[in-house]
């Protein structure tokens, strides 16, 4: 299936911000849930063994839900957590806040923007990840992404919820529908307003059925992801796809420098 780049609701600056925040709410509590990161932890704990780090950075941050996701995937399996510094180029630090509270001691919020393709030497680390977000990035702009990473010689890892296949994001409807009806009860704020473009109105149902099927065709499949990092010497890349639940495929591609 060729990669299509769609656009989605929870980008758009004209998406009404409750509309927004519902979607990516919706997305937090379905990824935790699902436990997508349940087989990926192993992976993750492998990957910064290697990469001899202690504190990772995360781009495209959102929410901050993904990295508390992870957390609670290691600890479930009783693996070393390292210390993650949260940052977004539109940075939503409240939401980031709340996350990192769940955490303490375990999460930093880089409150300024941080461009992923140009990250400051003062925010950075020597990892790297990038969790369920990389397929917001249209392909010129992941290639810099990589590049930026490997120009600094960091170690990178990337998660997605699932390849670019509408087969393998159906899998992952039935708790992302029961998400989005509890959402709603759950918010941090504006419950009633959720409430009623959810329960009463199918707005965040159809935006967000609307999201998680762009999101599918706007995967990067594996022969993507290595021509991404086909001029990066002295890196070890590896794509890996995990199971989790009835027939979800988590994606995890990573390339650590060589010592």
């Amino acid at each position: 299936m060729r990669r299509v780049h769609a656009f989605e609701f929870n980008e758009l600056p004209a998406c009404p911000r409750v509309v927004r925040e519902s979607i990516v709410e919706t997305l937090g509590l379905g990824y935790r849930w699902a436990r997508v990161l349940d087989g990926v932890g192993p992976l993750f704990a492998d990957f910064y063994a290697r990469a001899r780090c202690a504190s990772v950075l995360d781009l495209c941050s959102g929410s901050g839900e993904p990295v508390a996701a992870m957390l609670e995937a290691l600890a479930r399996r009783g693996l070393p957590q390292p210390r993650f510094h949260l940052s977004d180029l539109y940075p939503d630090v409240a939401a980031m806040r709340r996350a990192a509270s769940r955490h303490p001691g375990l999460v930093e919020v880089v409150a300024e923007p941080v461009d992923a393709c140009a990250v400051p030497d003062r925010h950075d680390q020597p990892a790297r990840t990038i969790i369920n977000a990389l397929h917001h990035l249209p392909p010129p702009v992941a290639a810099r992404l990589v590049a930026d990473t490997v120009a600094k010689r960091r170690a990178l890892f990337v998660v997605e919820g699932f390849p670019r296949s509408l087969g393998r994001m159906a899998a992952t409807l039935p708790i992302l529908l029961v998400a989005g009806a509890l959402n709603p009860l759950l918010a941090p704020r504006d419950r009633a307003l959720k409430l009623l473009c959810t329960w009463l109105t199918p707005v965040v149902a159809v935006a967000g059925l609307w999201d998680a099927v762009v999101s599918a065709l706007r995967m990067y499949d594996e022969a993507e992801l290595r021509a991404m990092a086909a001029g990066a010497e002295g890196y070890d890349w590896e794509y890996r796809e995990v199971p989790f639940g009835p027939g979800g495929r988590a994606v995890v591609f990573s390339g650590v420098p060589r010592a």
